[in-house]
């Protein structure tokens, strides 16, 4: 049976939800809302589906088959090939610029030199994303929301690799103006020349990233502009992918332990 486009958007906006952290408050908010904090208890928000009535996939096949529709942007993508797992958006509403080509790579040099056995070390490496790093994989989610919602500015609070990639996904589609806060010199240069090539608005403060942070939510609270920092909850939806795909080429058997980058923990949650 065809669905729809109508009928996509109708079925997401009762299917699909943001909901506070905070097991003691709950609340939730629809999809369309911008919002990156419960305003009952202040807590962080994620977002949840109703799985009742949504359909995902019945079996780990259905997922791998995916990849030999490559020729489809959608599936190209190693965020969007997982899109019934993160069905915020309708399909033809998606953003994506070829995100998530990376590789899980047995890495035996490396084992023996931290002790371990050939084959019980394996490395993702992000590097290969367009923008060079792992964010471009909730980026792509958190920009693809601000579309949704009309938002002609995004912008973030950044020590490198967070501005490189929203002001990659504005300069390549041409749908919004990025705009940068970065503190006193804590930044990467190569990254910041990333931004600034790719024409991102950039803006310095007095005060290291925590600063930074809070002027971006205040400016863009005021102003309306669209906030991907991680306390977007969209954001962690596209970071999520990242294990999807490392369980995928382990054949879905699950490792003892996973490793990730901390940073403001993120990536962790997510």
């Amino acid at each position: 049976m065809t669905t729809s486009i109508a009928q996509q958007d109708v079925s997401i906006k009762e299917s699909v939800f943001q909901r506070c952290l905070n097991i003691d408050c709950g609340a939730t908010y629809g999809v369309s809302e911008v919002r990156t904090k419960c305003s009952n208890c202040g807590d962080l928000l994620d977002v949840a589906y109703d799985w009742s009535r949504l359909e995902p996939p019945r079996k780990l096949t259905e997922l791998e088959s995916h990849w030999s529709k490559r020729h489809e942007p959608l599936r190209f993508s190693g965020v969007w090939r997982f899109h019934e797992l993160l069905p915020f958006a309708p399909a033809h509403r998606v953003i994506t610029v070829g995100e998530g080509q990376t590789l899980l790579q047995q890495a035996d040099f490396v084992s023996r030199y931290v002790g371990l056995r050939p084959g019980q070390l394996y490395l993702q490496y992000e590097g290969m994303n367009p923008s060079g790093s792992f964010k471009d994989n909730g980026m792509c989610a958190a920009f693809t929301h601000a579309c949704m919602v009309g938002a002609k500015r995004a912008a973030c609070a950044s020590t490198g690799n967070t501005s490189a990639s929203l002001a990659m996904y504005c300069a390549v589609t041409q749908l919004m103006k990025a705009i940068i806060f970065i503190g006193s010199g804590k930044i990467s240069y190569g990254k910041l020349s990333q931004a600034l090539e790719y024409g991102a608005l950039t803006v310095q403060i007095a005060g290291d990233f925590d600063d930074a942070m809070a002027r971006v939510q205040e400016i863009s609270k005021e102003l309306g502009i669209y906030l991907v920092n991680s306390v977007n909850p969209f954001r962690l939806e596209g970071q999520k992918t990242v294990m999807f795909r490392v369980l995928e080429a382990l054949r879905w058997e699950v490792p003892d332990w996973i490793v990730v980058p901390g940073g403001n923990l993120g990536n962790s949650s997510a």
